[in-house]
């Protein structure tokens, strides 16, 4: 949200605010930004907006157009590159620091030339630093010089225009490769509670804490599953291969046929399962049914393990089955329960 303010005031150029802004925080050498605060004994909301220049102009850059209000040597103008860094010592050789892009750049037919108005002669590694620095500017296309008028570009959008949505994506893709293709919908559900929908969503991040989980963390056991007593415990085990599992899905679809997994992975059986608005009994049943039935599958896990009971596999699809029953009354829907018999069925399976 700071970094919008950066924006707002790149080009709002005649708002109240950013001209007070300007007056008070002046960068003599660039009209796009405010030179970054810093105050030894107080902090401003300005010096803090400013902190996040280095994030903006990753995403910002300026269409040159023209090249009347591009600091040549010092604004962000091409490719997110500042010509006073990229090419310190011919800049220290410019006799205008603060000359415009127009003053250096001029258009000869379809052709633009360059004159750096150097103070004196370079040599050596300077002298190839500014033949670096033509070359560079000879492939810069500026088709629209001397023609448009300068704007801010945001680089994200095919529109160039700001947002924090796109500019949260672009952090959130360089940081967390992936992270965008978490399927939302299908595990933060509103009519389920949120220690359900948080523990799928340690699920789908294979972050509970089976026995292989905690064999990676350093632990010496004996691996086993405790529901089917037969294979290694894992998340994907657990909750799609193991025949307990499986037996706790018939009794459910021998009532009403709710699931038939393509998928044979967690993470790929959550992205498919349903996540459309429910628009009655049988389709809101559908809709959570996966996540009753894997977290009652968990609790008779942990039940077995830690409180030595057991129940069989038809105690927990009825308990999967009436709390998905109350999950749907405690959101006012206890009129459409009443008409359903198949819902009254549920609760009775042995």
């Amino acid at each position: 949200m700071l970094t919008k303010w950066l924006w707002r005031f790149a080009t709002e150029r005649d708002s109240w605010w950013r001209k007070l802004i300007d007056i008070k925080y002046h960068n003599p050498s660039s009209i796009w930004q405010t030179e970054k605060v810093r105050s030894g004994f107080s902090q401003s909301v300005w010096a803090n907006i400013t902190k996040e220049y280095d994030l903006f102009w990753k995403f910002a850059s300026i269409d040159p157009g023209n090249g009347t209000m591009i600091s040549f040597w010092h604004d962000v103008w091409n490719q997110g590159m500042v010509m006073s860094s990229a090419f310190p010592r011919v800049a220290a050789a410019a006799a205008d620091s603060e000359a415009r892009l127009s003053d250096v750049a001029s258009l000869n037919g379809e052709l633009v030339s360059w004159s750096f108005n150097l103070k004196y002669n370079l040599r050596g590694g300077a002298e190839r630093e500014r033949v670096d620095l033509l070359n560079f500017l000879n492939n810069i296309p500026m088709n629209n010089f001397a023609l448009s008028p300068c704007r801010m570009v945001w680089n994200p959008d095919p529109n160039s225009k700001f947002s924090v949505r796109s500019l949260y994506r672009n952090i959130v893709l360089e940081k967390l490769p992936g992270m965008l293709d978490f399927p939302l919908k299908q595990v933060w559900k509103k009519m389920i509670p949120s220690k359900v929908c948080f523990f799928m969503w340690m699920v789908f991040h294979n972050k509970i804490l089976t026995v292989d989980n905690l064999k990676r963390r350093g632990w010496s056991l004996a691996n086993r599953c405790c529901l089917c007593c037969r294979k290694e415990e894992s998340i994907n085990h657990m909750l799609v291969e193991c025949e307990f599992v499986m037996e706790v899905w018939s009794y459910i679809n021998r009532v009403r046929p709710v699931a038939s997994f393509q998928d044979r992975e967690v993470k790929l059986i959550i992205k498919h399962s349903p996540h459309s608005k429910p628009g009655n009994v049988g389709e809101w049943f559908r809709d959570c049914i996966l996540h009753a039935i894997w977290w009652f599958v968990w609790l008779e896990r942990n039940q077995r393990v830690f409180e030595e009971k057991k129940s069989n596999a038809g105690g927990v699809a009825r308990r999967a089955a009436r709390n998905a029953m109350e999950w749907l009354v405690a959101h006012g829907q206890i009129d459409k329960i009443q008409g359903e018999a198949w819902l009254h069925e549920l609760l009775l399976i042995r």
